[in-house]
């Protein structure tokens, strides 16, 4: 599933094993034995069709539960709440989507008592990706109505398993912000990050596009779902966090919770594109934070209807209040 993708799922086929019987002897006329016969034969479907009304195909359960929430640029600082707290400007440029809180002296309660430009009132937020360059002109993270999608899923883990909701405050990292070459970067060279044209489905890149017709480019960050259970930061501000592997989280990591997936859209023009960099320099050093600043209340909801729940909530769901 990409972008804006749909995920199928293929219908079981359910059978019956029949053992068969020894013939009867049956010395009763033929007419009444062929009757018998048919009678015998249409119970039979009768109780075929009917089972098969009865016993859904186990395929009809969603394969993953799911919600995206769609938020819009917010603001530029060269503030980075995650790695420089509370030292205003020492950071290289961020875009800032999400909470409107968001700054280097920012609190969790802080994100939570602020406004949001996400859909979602409930996600306060904070999601952060270095200033973008095309041919040394800024561009904004402003494509289509829909800046950036957060998409939330259960994945990566067996369907049995329970997530946990996110931590109050959990601050996590993805990508190396001083890599010198996509190698040295952990997210390109896992795929976790990618760069790509958009909207909806397309060639998952390490680098930059060189031409989108549609003329918007996407990159995109998968973060890590397993925590160790303890910390709400690390002095990498990676540690704390692992990937599943295997259907499972590692011993080290053993708390399982959302996976959070990113799509951050830039308008880029249909024509060629110009060398793209970032504010921490070239291509390979893309990097997201994401510092969770959601209502609890509202997520823990979330996480219970839709992710445990095995369903796809869709695009900017109803939550209770």
């Amino acid at each position: 599933m990409d972008e804006g993708g749909t995920m199928l799922l293929r219908p079981s086929i359910v059978t019956a094993a029949g053992h068969r019987m020894p013939p009867r002897v049956d010395h009763r006329s033929s007419a009444a034995s062929g009757g018998r016969a048919t009678a015998r034969r249409s119970l039979v479907l009768a109780l075929v069709t009917l089972a098969g009304v009865l016993l859904p195909a186990p395929a009809a359960r969603a394969a993953t539960g799911q919600w995206i929430t769609t938020c819009n640029y917010s603001h530029s600082l060269r503030d980075d709440p995650i790695v420089s707290p509370g030292r205003a400007g020492a950071s290289h440029m961020h875009d800032f989507i999400g909470a409107a809180a968001a700054d280097a002296d920012a609190t969790v309660r802080g994100l939570q008592a602020g406004g949001t430009t996400c859909v979602m009132r409930g996600d306060t937020s904070a999601y952060w990706v270095p200033a973008l360059y095309e041919g040394g002109e800024r561009v904004l993270p402003t494509a289509t109505s829909k800046h950036a999608l957060f998409y939330y899923r259960h994945a990566g883990v067996q369907a049995s398993t329970v997530l946990r909701t996110i931590p109050d405050g959990l601050k996590i990292i993805v990508g190396t912000s001083n890599a010198t070459s996509i190698s040295g970067n952990d997210g390109l060279r896992t795929g976790r990050i990618f760069w790509k044209c958009g909207p909806g489905s397309g060639t998952h890149l390490s680098s930059p596009p060189s031409q989108c017709s549609s003329g918007v480019m996407v990159i995109s960050f998968m973060f890590p779902s397993c925590w160790d259970g303890k910390n709400l930061d690390s002095p990498d501000h990676k540690s704390h966090m692992a990937y599943p592997s295997g259907g499972r989280c590692p011993a080290s990591h053993p708390v399982a919770i959302p996976r959070l997936v990113a799509y951050v859209r830039y308008p880029i023009g249909s024509g060629p594109i110009g060398t793209i960099s970032l504010a921490s320099g070239e291509h390979y050093t893309a990097h997201m934070d994401f510092w969770n600043g959601w209502r609890p209340a509202a997520l823990e909801w979330l996480v219970n209807n839709c992710l445990n729940a095995a369903r796809d909530c869709g695009v900017n769901p109803s939550v209770p209040a």
